[in-house]
């Protein structure tokens, strides 16, 4: 950005006092230290200075100290998100749509406008995954401050919790799974890692998706390419899977015939998997699909014969034999490296020997060819690279209307069209608030894809901040969204909360394996590096044991010898992807990561037997338990029954639950404090976003 001009301080002065420019109701009022005001797009703090885009397009720089402590706090805020004018404005529209229809619905306007503590409780579980702290809660409930609803949900979309939380939505999505059928200990830790890194970078989404579509490589030289390498042997499951998350489309039964309930003939399916058709994911002597015609390159992305002359030198140097049970593992760090995409032309889709639907003829080579909107052009690019230009297009909307769509779910409990990953053009016009559908896929698209700032439009429109409708409504009906839907925490959601009971806010910044030392093992470039280094790579793959591979990090940059990092007290990001069966995740519903969207929300008696008799309950509600010795800090009985409140649901108790609270603790001590606690965390309001 070009340095801004510096006015002179009379012209500073006149602009301030004046306040005669007014831009759009998208403009923030700025108001000085004497009360004048003017209005102005925010951007950014350059010094002791705020940088402002006035009216005429003008740009204009002010002595921070000109303006009240309340426009102060939010200038440095803004600086670190970016100035909320569009934003509130984009809110405004979004409630003026819904409110529209709402009308032709039969309702006179949203559901009640939520309450600060139901607010607080709301945004933090949305936003960062976990519960307010009790000191998290009184900073909110008791500020005076005007804005202090966008001031928090700013503030909290900038946390390292807001990238913890999404991370296990996209990991659910994209089916974020180490180890789970990868063939002999390969592991897919990097590119786990890879994605926790772009959302906490705010990488645009669509740029995201065209990384992972036109990578190459094995995880270790390009993390990315796990998105592809996630279905190796699979790879019109892999396909299938592609049209149901970027595209909202299952297409995966038009595999074996024409598409029953729609358009999709099991031509169509085959042409659009030929755009990954010359896209090999492994070494040449795996057996190749049945369905992929043409021949496969030895070991993709490396020097031809690469593979045959470095087994010659790990036989002659060291005495590797490959048919040697006691060499398995030289075989598997070979075939590891070898797990690698590369664009091979070679390779075509062939149509199945027994193809029986339309747009094609049994063993014919499929030819790359778009589901929907304009073809994609092919001229220079590889085929990946072709379709991955061709999704992320302005002139398709399907790709801003799947990802609008599932933000707007993760906001309200409900999408606006629906199922997420399978809906029709008809379904498109037939949803309940297609304006509204409308305008977010635009505006998906006018943010370019920054899916903070646009989750930063849904938190701040009315309908959001409304309570939340208790029934939850028929998928064979339409939903007005005059508030989102009750809904029960994620099983992350859960986790986190109790890990934050028992560790406090400290457990945000806290982080566990990253795959880091097998990013490095297989980080070679083959045409570069000499049989000895490579070697050196395998040693160190060898030295660490099979199973303990997922928690080996790196423990210096260029030191091969790791570190081991298995602590399980870690929010659920940060935790083996997906974490162990029967742990409290897995218990409260969360993916094995095998199919896509696999989030369970069902209640179940282990559910209901963690809680009650489970060893993280009574780690969190026992005499020892932070929970309790945080309530020494108060002085009588009733300030430590609203402690206990604050803490675990985040409000003040009412009148009789105070009376009840307090005659515990009076009666027995420190055991009525534990008590109360344990009935708390045990009761439908601890599990439920309200």
């Amino acid at each position: 950005m070009n340095k801004l001009p510096c006015l002179k301080p009379v012209r500073i002065l006149v602009i301030l006092l004046a306040g005669i420019f007014t831009l759009s109701a998208q403009a923030r009022t700025w108001t000085s230290t004497d009360g004048k005001s003017m209005q102005a797009i925010f951007l950014g703090i350059e010094g002791d200075n705020f940088k402002f885009k006035m009216q005429n397009g003008s740009e204009i720089i002010v002595p921070s100290d000109r303006f009240i402590k309340a426009d102060q706090e939010a200038a440095e805020r803004l600086d670190l998100i970016g100035d909320d004018s569009y934003t509130l404005a984009s809110a405004r529209q979004i409630d003026t749509l819904l409110a529209q229809n709402l009308k032709k619905n039969g309702f006179s306007s949203f559901n009640d406008p939520l309450p600060d503590d139901l607010f607080v409780r709301r945004v933090y579980l949305d936003i960062i995954g976990r519960i307010p702290t009790k000191e998290e809660f009184l900073r909110f409930a008791e500020s005076a401050r005007e804005d202090k609803r966008q001031a928090l949900i700013d503030e909290l979309l900038i946390s390292p919790g807001y990238a913890s939380h999404l991370f296990n939505y996209f990991a659910d999505m994209y089916r974020l799974n180490a180890s789970e059928a990868f063939v002999n200990g390969i592991r897919m830790d990097p590119y786990i890692q890879w994605w926790r890194d772009q959302l906490a970078a705010n990488t645009p989404y669509h740029e995201i998706v065209t990384e992972m579509l036109t990578a190459t490589g094995n995880v270790g030289q390009n993390p990315a390419s796990g998105f592809l390498l996630r279905d190796t042997g699979m790879e019109f499951d892999a396909f299938a899977n592609f049209g149901q998350v970027m595209l909202g489309i299952d297409i995966s039964c038009a595999q074996c015939h024409d598409h029953p309930f729609d358009e999709w003939t099991q031509g169509d399916f085959y042409d659009m998997a030929a755009f990954f058709g010359n896209t090999q994911r492994s070494l040449g002597y795996r057996p190749s699909s049945a369905m992929m015609g043409g021949g496969r390159i030895e070991m993709p992305n490396a020097p031809e014969g690469w593979k045959k002359q470095f087994e010659d030198y790990a036989s002659s140097e060291h005495g590797i034999n490959m048919r040697d049970q006691a060499d398995r593992q030289f075989r598997y760090f070979v075939q590891a490296l070898g797990w690698n995409v590369a664009d091979n032309e070679a390779l075509e889709t062939v149509l199945p020997h027994d193809f029986r639907g339309s747009g094609g003829k049994p063993n014919e080579v499929a030819k790359p060819k778009t589901l929907i909107g304009a073809a994609a052009k092919t001229g220079g690019k590889t085929r990946r690279e072709a379709v991955a230009d061709w999704l992320t297009a302005p002139d398709n909307p399907r790709f801003s209307i799947v990802i609008a769509n599932r933000m707007w779910d993760r906001a309200f409990g409900r999408p606006l069209v629906g199922p997420i990953n399978d809906f029709s053009d008809s379904s498109i016009r037939g949803a309940a608030q297609p304006e509204v559908l409308k305008f977010v896929t635009r505006e998906m698209q006018r943010v370019n894809y920054d899916l903070r700032e646009f989750m930063r439009i849904l938190y701040n429109t009315r309908a959001y901040q409304s309570i939340a409708t208790a029934e939850e409504p028929d998928w064979g009906d339409d939903y007005a969204f005059q508030g989102p839907v009750l809904r029960r925490m994620r099983a992350e959601q859960a986790w986190d909360s109790m890990m934050l009971l028992q560790h406090g806010p400290e457990i945000d910044e806290k982080k566990g394996a990253d795959g880091s030392f097998y990013k490095a093992l297989l980080d070679i470039d083959l045409s570069e590096a000499s049989n000895e280094e490579v070697w050196e790579h395998f040693q160190a793959w060898d030295s660490t044991s099979r199973n303990r591979m997922g928690f080996a990090v790196l423990a210096s940059e260029g030191n091969m010898t790791p570190t081991i990092v298995d602590d399980k007290e870690l929010r659920a990001s940060e935790l083996p992807q997906p974490f162990t069966n029967a742990s409290m995740l897995d218990t409260f519903g969360q993916s094995d990561r095998i199919i896509t969207d696999d989030h369970n929300f069902d209640g179940s008696v282990p559910q209901v037997l963690a809680l009650m008799n489970g060893p993280v309950t009574e780690r969190l509600t026992g005499l020892s338990s932070k929970v309790v010795v945080d309530m020494e800090e108060y002085d009588g009985p009733d300030d430590k029954v609203r402690g206990v409140f604050f803490t675990l649901l985040n409000r003040f108790p009412t009148k009789e639950e105070l009376a009840l609270g307090t005659g515990m603790i009076e009666d027995f001590g420190d055991d009525g404090i534990s008590d109360l606690a344990w009935s708390l965390i045990n009761s439908p309001e601890f599990l439920f976003v309200q």
